[in-house]
């Protein structure tokens, strides 16, 4: 009887972690570089470099570092890149995009304790003075075993 009960214990498949509501506050210095095509569109790359402030989900507060490229014309800002959060062992990469009508991003990465973080949602960012950004990172995400 117990073999058939460790038989069946080993047919049920464990079970998934749940995603869990993730919010933080991402506050950088910039550095721009602009390469105008005409008077109303170009290329753009941007570097963010700043301090990643959890305020709801599994995730630490953490330095973050952030590297995009993309273009601007009469439809608007698009392009996409990368943010190395945290230093040290316990890091993860996301993958951010750029679109006219919103801002994504989505988990590639983990190491560490984060090694099978995954996770995705939305983005707002607005530019302050000074070189300086904000953005709100609203979405899921999944610690994993």
């Amino acid at each position: 009887m117990k073999k058939l009960i460790a038989f069946v214990l080993a047919l049920v498949p464990m079970a998934a972690s749940a995603a869990e509501k993730f919010e933080a506050t991402n506050t950088y210095v910039t550095e721009t570089q602009l390469w105008p095509v005409d008077d109303s569109s170009g290329y753009w790359m941007i570097k963010f470099q700043g301090v990643s402030q959890v305020t709801e989900g599994p995730i630490e507060s953490m330095a973050v570092e952030c590297h995009g490229a993309g273009f601007w014309g009469f439809k608007g800002l698009a392009g996409n890149g990368i943010c190395i959060h945290g230093d040290g062992e316990d890091t993860f990469i996301l993958r951010f995009d750029t679109e006219p009508n919103g801002n994504t991003w989505q988990i590639l990465s983990g190491s560490g304790k984060y090694q099978d973080l995954s996770g995705a949602g939305t983005a707002i960012t607005e530019a302050l003075p000074g070189n300086r950004r904000i953005t709100e990172l609203v979405g899921d995400v999944t610690l994993g075993n």
